[in-house]
């Protein structure tokens, strides 16, 4: 089957998104320094979480344009860091009305926002370096939008962690509001208590929709930004869980030297005209102090890094006794023992349980992205 990537170029939203060359994507071809099997697989319809810095660099339309072109159009990348701003305000917004009812699924959400914002920040780097004409620059570009689509689709399973139990509260809110209507025909119930029950599974309702249009833009828009047409079936990978053994090697005093040498605002600085000893003590002094930023940026993220540790661990052993749990529940439930209402209740604690061991998974894996990608170059200085 023609891979779907292949032919993004052919899509009228493509060709109007990103202004390149019809065949811009169609003609990408193997990198010499790529083995056939990696090729092989980069064409498949299958949008793998350690693909996304290969499908950026190859099939990334306004990639391919700034590598024929350092003065690329970054009207894509606003757009895009607009559109997860947006997204991370809705998410917010949903946040703020529910904190004190729903702690879980008030943290589920936040880390959505926080994902989305992460991403949107990227793209906005990756604008600031477009207008960099060196080759350097270039490989700055590659790997903003390699981190912020990374950060999209975090954003994007940690709003999947609270779905179902988005969806289950609609549920339950819907079973309230039906045994409200019957009540009220019994007279066990006011038409105000209707009206309490109406208006919470409305509010339900458009939580829901509300994840449900996120989650549909924000995917169109990994699409767009891996190769693919914006509608296309494909299937997105999952993210890994994190690796803990990994968080042992990392070293903020080991890894300082490379984060250094690879920061692309140090690059810069260090190729800044120096003539005369005003300048020179002036660029000597800025780069001293970004270095000294970019210490503490690397400091800052290890130990978000520990304290992401201790949290998923801590969500693990939760969500194991949740399981348990909820296993006794729809035992319960399948022998008559507890009623509908009683079950999605239970429901929803144990989803609550889920979707923060999920959500701490992929906070913890964002953190450890975050570092990584600041000793590859990328550490906020600015």
């Amino acid at each position: 089957m023609k891979p779907c990537k292949k032919i993004v170029a052919l899509g009228l939203s493509g060709a109007l998104l990103f202004a390149v060359p019809m065949n811009a994507a169609a003609e990408a071809k193997k990198p010499e320094n790529m083995d056939e099997a990696t090729w092989i697989r980069l064409q498949d319809n299958v949008l793998e979480y350690d693909e996304i810095r290969d499908l950026v660099e190859n099939y990334n339309p306004t990639y391919l344009q700034v590598v024929g072109n350092i003065e690329a159009n970054t009207v894509t990348f606003l757009e895009a860091a607009k559109e997860l701003r947006n997204y991370a305000d809705t998410m917010a917004a949903d946040a703020k009305e529910i904190k004190d009812d729903n702690p879980f699924l008030y943290q589920a959400f936040q880390g959505a926002a926080d994902g989305y914002r992460k991403g949107a920040k990227k793209y906005e780097d990756a604008v600031d370096s477009v207008h960099n004409k060196s080759r350097n620059s270039l490989r700055q570009v590659r790997d903003s939008v390699a981190s912020g689509v990374q950060m999209a689709v975090i954003g994007y399973y940690q709003a999947q962690a609270s779905l179902e139990m988005v969806e289950t509260a609609a549920e339950l809110s819907q079973a309230a509001y039906d045994s409200a209507v019957t009540q009220q025909t019994l007279g066990m119930a006011t038409s105000t208590d209707v009206q309490a029950a109406e208006k919470a599974l409305q509010s339900a309702q458009g939580q829901l929709k509300n994840i449900q249009d996120s989650m549909t833009k924000v995917r169109q828009q990994i699409c767009n930004m891996t190769g693919w047409a914006y509608n296309a079936d494909m299937q997105l990978g999952e993210v890994p869980q994190p690796d803990l053994a990994r968080i042992d090697t990392m070293n903020p005093e080991n890894d300082l030297f490379r984060a250094i040498g690879n920061n692309y605002t140090l690059i810069e600085q260090r190729s800044m005209s120096g003539k005369g000893d005003s300048n020179r003590n002036a660029k000597f002094r800025l780069i001293d102090e970004t270095e000294a930023k970019v210490k503490i940026e690397l400091e800052t993220l290890y130990q978000s890094i520990l304290e992401g540790r201790t949290a998923y661990e801590a969500a693990g052993t939760a969500f194991q006794s949740a399981q348990i749990t909820m296993n006794g529940n729809d035992l319960k439930y399948q022998m008559g023992m507890l009623g509908r209402l009683e079950y999605l209740q239970a429901k929803m604690a144990y989803l609550q349980q889920k979707a923060a061991y999920r959500t701490a998974a992929l906070s913890l894996r964002q953190a450890m992205e975050n570092y990584d990608w600041a000793v590859a170059g990328l550490a906020d200085v600015k």
